[in-house]
């Protein structure tokens, strides 16, 4: 801050009863100076943080992308960022990472930002990976003979598909085709849906999130008829 002090020393000569003189000082001083200004200007504002996507539903072992791209700061400063993942004792820096989780479950994810001030700002958000189902199974039943083939279905799934197909082994030439008896019970023991009479060829069922809200071991039943029928069946729960 400078200073300007104006020193003005006026002589008065005074004549008086004593013939003394008399010396009066006025001094003036100016602390304001108009082109006074801050050199060092300061980051006022934080930067504000931001995962891309948020709250992502992958299935396991999936590659995903996170970015940080969309953090903000208002002042312009430079920003570097710092990723924490549940489970992993490192951290990550850097605008953009990619991740792989070979298991299902919710993880949470952090994000520092950080200005070149030392302003910072986070944000957090949880990974859903999920695992679909896919199940194989083949044998042959014959007529009076059953065989029950299970899987599993969790809270979120989102559809359930059975694709079969049936091959008669029986005789060529015999009096009646082979046939069978389809049935799909869910985990509570409730029968789904059932066909009779199902004749060597393919099909498929499905059945949407409505209609699979029972939670547990479901069973596919196939119950022999008439003859001996070989089956290859495949069944996917999406989650």
């Amino acid at each position: 801050m400078k200073k300007v002090t104006l020193l003005l020393l006026i002589l008065f000569l005074v004549m008086g009863a004593s013939g003394g003189y008399g010396y009066y000082f006025i001094v003036l001083e100016d602390d304001a100076d108009e082109d006074d200004t801050d050199d060092n200007p300061m980051s006022s504002s934080p930067p504000i943080a931001r995962i891309n996507p948020s709250n992502p539903k992958i299935q396991a072992n999936e590659t995903i992308l996170f970015s940080a791209s969309d953090s903000t700061d208002s002042d312009g400063d430079t920003l570097t960022f710092t990723w924490i993942f549940e489970g992993d004792s490192e951290q990550y820096s850097g605008e953009t990472i990619e991740r792989t989780y070979p298991d299902g479950g919710d993880f949470y994810i952090n994000l520092l930002v950080t200005d070149s001030t030392g302003l910072s700002d986070e944000a957090e958000t949880t990974v859903n990976v999920v695992e679909d189902y896919h199940g194989e199974a083949n044998g042959s039943v014959d007529d009076g003979e059953s065989d029950e083939i299970e899987f599993p279905v969790k809270a979120t799934a989102v559809s359930v598909l059975i694709t079969y197909s049936l091959d008669d082994q029986r005789i060529t030439g015999a009096a009646f085709p082979s046939s069978v008896t389809l049935v799909l019970n869910d985990a509570d023991g409730s029968e789904l849906r059932r066909e009779d009479g199902q004749e060597e060829g393919d099909g498929s069922w499905s059945f949407s999130s409505d209609d699979v809200q029972s939670v547990g071991q479901y069973v596919f039943i196939i119950e022999g008829e008439e003859g001996t029928m070989g089956y290859e069946v495949d069944i996917d729960v999406k989650y």
